[in-house]
């Protein structure tokens, strides 16, 4: 047989196949036997077109709160997927949500067409055109597993600006999780615990601290997104990047529950599916959860329990319409300059009170670490908001931290007072181009406006800020040589975000209300 009748005869078996009755195609097979699959195998069945699901009710008995699988044999297929919608929470949360597809389990889209029929207790979903491979990934939303945490964590091991907490060893470990057996019979093997630091090591200054926590949650993986996200802000050459990592340290613990999100439970922690792990951060015994206790323990131990604001991002289905915190009010959290600056980039977030009475973390944060603001923030699956959204609040979650600890515009040594030493910068660098530098060194080097060159218009911006904040005459005296008296005036916003206990250094406006 020539090449011509080969391709001849491959091709018209290909329209055969496709012409098929659907009843007489290769039968759809499911699997979620991978990392932070779940899917119950057992009780799922694919009856012709339809695909019958079974979600895992493990943490929430008779419910299910979380499902993610792979159907083979879909290829020119348009199969019709059904649940029950024994949703935990209440199955009025599949009203407007909509699950998401992908090829390769890195880009995702929703599916055409998501409804629940209350009456029937369903919930169905379909595409209205055929699959385009033979493969296909099916999730209630966007996946986070823990492979891609460890990658991510390997991507970043080499930078400048990170480096092991107290308590890691070089590869950026604290410890490692108890494994165990799942739900389902399955093994899953110990996974390591990761903590890292992100600063600038040259800037030896007075630093804000930053705890970071996610994956406490085995099904919250939007959070996970949205840590990932600010980490790659915080690591990015954005020039408020930059100033912050001369601002601040950050102490980063990317997943606290590796065990629940591999065996793709809806909640727990492998050694205690029934124990909810964001109510077990109550040192010394953590309720028996050995991965809580060492995320718990390394913190206290990285910080030594003295921290400036505490992040633990998390997803939910729950307390609509859009992504929120759940932040002490009596305490005054919902005032903190960097939650309204958040708010300020992303107008839809909502404030809900947390009474910090339960051992979550957020408690943890504010007993245990002694935090001056302390939150748990909530993504949630909405239809519509793909990977791009969360890199988006991600990324503004950095940002709003730089515009909060930022020095002020002209300092150009970061030492929180725009004077002398930086206008001797800024003159030394005259008329300099600076388009070979990255912003953060060339602003560093007087290009204020951020044009790649230090200019007339430099010097204009300059003296405009000084004129503001110690008057004309003392920019007159400034450009004739003469020396700035002792008391040049300190920007005090720089520190007026910083809680100090036990570090002798001025708070110009106090406290925040604990």
């Amino acid at each position: 047989m020539g090449l011509s009748e080969l391709i001849a005869t491959r091709v018209t078996l290909v329209l055969l196949a496709i012409s098929l009755p659907a009843s007489l195609r290769a039968q759809i097979t499911l699997d979620a036997d991978f990392d932070s699959g779940s899917l119950d195998e057992a009780g799922s069945a694919v009856i012709g077109n339809l695909v019958q699901l079974a979600g895992r009710d493990n943490y929430n008995p008779g419910n299910w709160k979380w499902t993610y699988f792979s159907a083979d044999g879909v290829l020119n297929a348009t199969p019709t997927f059904r649940i029950d919608d024994e949703f935990e929470t209440g199955g009025s949360n599949l009203n407007t949500h909509a699950m998401v597809y992908s090829y390769d389990q890195e880009n995702w889209n929703f599916f055409d067409n998501n409804s629940r029929n209350a009456t029937a207790n369903t919930f169905t979903f379909f595409n209205d055109t055929a699959f385009t491979s033979d493969r296909v990934w099916v999730a209630y939303g966007l996946p986070y597993p823990v492979a891609r945490s460890v990658a991510h964590t390997a991507s970043i091991a080499t930078s400048p600006w990170v480096s092991p907490t107290a308590s890691a060893n070089s590869q950026l470990v604290i410890g490692q999780s108890p494994g165990g057996v799942d739900d389902l019979g399955r093994v899953i093997p110990q996974q390591d615990l990761f903590g890292y630091r992100i600063t600038d090591p040259a800037a030896t200054g007075l630093k804000a601290k930053v705890v970071l926590l996610g994956g406490v949650h085995a099904n919250e993986t939007l959070g996970n997104h949205t840590l990932e996200a600010m980490v790659d802000y915080l690591l990015s050459d954005d020039l408020g990047a930059a100033i912050l990592r001369r601002r601040a340290d950050f102490y980063v613990y990317p997943m606290a529950n590796p065990d629940g999100r591999l065996a793709g439970y809806n909640r727990g922690t492998v050694e205690d599916v029934n124990r909810d792990p964001n109510r077990s951060w109550d040192p010394p015994l953590y309720d028996g959860q050995p991965e809580i206790a060492i995320v718990g323990e390394a913190m206290k131990t990285d910080t030594a329990s003295d921290v400036d604001f505490f992040i633990d991002f998390h997803s939910t289905v729950q307390k609509g319409p859009g992504h929120f915190g759940f932040i002490d009010i009596d305490r005054g959290f919902h005032l903190n300059p960097f939650w309204t600056r958040l708010q300020q980039l992303e107008p839809t977030l909502q404030t809900f009170d947390a009474d910090l009475i339960d051992d979550t973390g957020a408690k943890f944060g504010l007993f245990e670490l002694n935090a001056g603001f302390t939150m748990t923030f909530e993504t949630r699956f909405i239809a519509g908001e793909n990977e791009d959204r969360f890199v988006t609040l991600g990324t503004n979650f950095g940002r709003a931290l730089a515009d909060t600890l930022a020095t002020p515009t002209g300092d150009l040594n970061f030492d929180g007072q725009v004077d002398g030493a930086d206008w001797l910068i800024l003159s030394a660098n005259a008329e300099t181009d600076l388009s070979a530098f990255t912003p953060f060194d060339a602003y560093a080097r007087g290009d204020l406006d951020l044009n790649g060159a230090n200019d007339v218009e430099d010097f204009i911006l300059f003296k405009d800020l000084y004129i503001a904040t110690n008057g004309q005459a003392a920019f007159a005296l400034l450009v004739a040589g003469v020396p700035e008296p002792a008391t040049a005036v300190m920007l005090a916003p720089l520190l007026f975000f910083f809680r100090i206990h036990r570090r002798c250094v001025l708070r110009p406006f106090g406290e925040y209300p604990r």
